[in-house]
This record gives C-alpha cells, structure tokens and sequence, in this order.
C-alpha cells in the first residue's frame, strides 16, 4: 500500500469527518459533491459503529480488478472507486463498506447466538429448492454455506442470473448480492436499515433487522 501512503501524503483533496480522514485521489466525475455525500453517511450512521474505520482512499486500486467489486474495507480502511454513477451510487458503497467495518468491530453481537445464520440458511434452502424446481443443478453446499464461495458466486451470476435471481427471491432476500454469503447479507441489509425501507427489512428478514436494531441503539 506505499503507493497509496505516498499519494495521501501529497493529495490536495483531503477531508476529516468524524475523526476519519478521507483522501480523494483521483477526481469524481458527475457532479458529485464528496464533503455532502460523507456529512450525510456519518449522520445517519451512530459515531461509536465508525470507530474501527481509520481512513477513506477515493481513487483506482488494483484490489477491484483482483476481487471485481469497486468498493473494499481491508484492515480498517474503506477504498472507494472514484468512478461513481451519481452521489446515492456513492453512498451507497460507503455504507455498504461501514456495515463490513462494523461486522469485524462487533461480531459477537451480530453472529455469536447463530439466529442470523439460522435465518439466512433457511433462506438458502428455500431458494435451492425453488432453482430446483426451475430446472437449475446447484450445488448441494448452498443450503449449508455461510461463508463466500467463488463457485457459488459464479453460478447464480452467470448461470443462472441475477434477473431469474430477483424473480424467485423477491420476498426472500434484498437483493442477489445478498445471497453470496452470509457477511453480505448482512452488509446489503445495513444499507438498507441506512438509506432505503426499513419497514420492508423488518418484513422480510426480521432477525436481521433486530441485529442493526439493537446495534442502532447500543449506547441508548
């Protein structure tokens, strides 16, 4: 990372919200206006759920070629891509990189009484037998893997498809990304506590919502 230590050095574009610095190392297109996208994630959001992020790098980083995402958090930083569709495309990968910040600072609240686990699982098992029944050949693992699998991954994306994929888990999941595994899962579900329908997270994955819930509220 000494590229990136080198650039922060020298980046005119810098900004401290929050007690985190954040580094823009290559320009944003689109109008977007930064300072407001970050005022407006680290309010929302409670400060004491941001402790355990350190830094933000906007730029171009090989470690989304490596990985094919545009947003990562690795070792206490958020790297965000500075190619952005519009401000809420922006928001959107932030918050979605604080939810895996916040999974790594509180695991044992989230994971430890295995009732998330539980509730995505059987998720997964009631999705493998609707693909079944569509004529898909998944692999057995889905109904009992909770961890990423890069076969997996591959399969519902380019075999089956993430259009198939919203169709036959509308109601069941938030999204197909949120399939992939039970971190992201969590993550998709953070966003939506965050920016989108809380009624409907409540609706459709209560346990989830009551782990945010309770996370939202911790120093109450």
């Amino acid at each position: 990372m000494q590229w990136i230590t080198e650039n922060a050095n020298q980046a005119n574009n810098h900004l401290k919200i929050n007690d985190i610095d954040i580094f823009i190392l290559k320009p944003l297109g689109n109008n977007i206006d930064v300072e407001k996208c970050f005022n407006m994630i680290f309010h929302s959001i409670p400060d004491y759920l941001t402790t355990g992020i350190d830094v933000i790098y906007i730029g171009d980083f090989d470690i989304f070629k490596e990985r094919e995402v545009n947003a990562v958090f690795k070792d206490g930083g958020i790297y965000i891509s500075n190619e952005q569709d519009n401000e809420i495309d922006m928001i959107d990968d932030v918050i979605h990189e604080v939810a895996h910040g916040v999974e790594k600072q509180y695991q044992i609240n989230i994971y430890d009484d295995g009732f998330l686990a539980k509730e995505f699982l059987g998720k997964r098992r009631r999705l493998f037998s609707l693909l079944r029944a569509e004529g898909y050949d998944v692999d057995p693992l889905f109904k009992i893997k909770t961890e990423f699998s890069r076969e997996i991954d591959d399969y519902l994306y380019r075999d089956v498809g993430y259009p198939t994929l919203w169709t036959l888990a509308t109601g069941l999941f938030l999204s197909p990304y949120s399939m992939t595994s039970l971190s992201e899962y969590f993550a998709i579900g953070f966003e939506h506590y965050y920016i989108s329908d809380r009624k409907y997270l409540k609706e459709i994955c209560p346990i989830l919502y009551s782990k945010i819930e309770n996370l939202n509220h911790l120093e109450d």
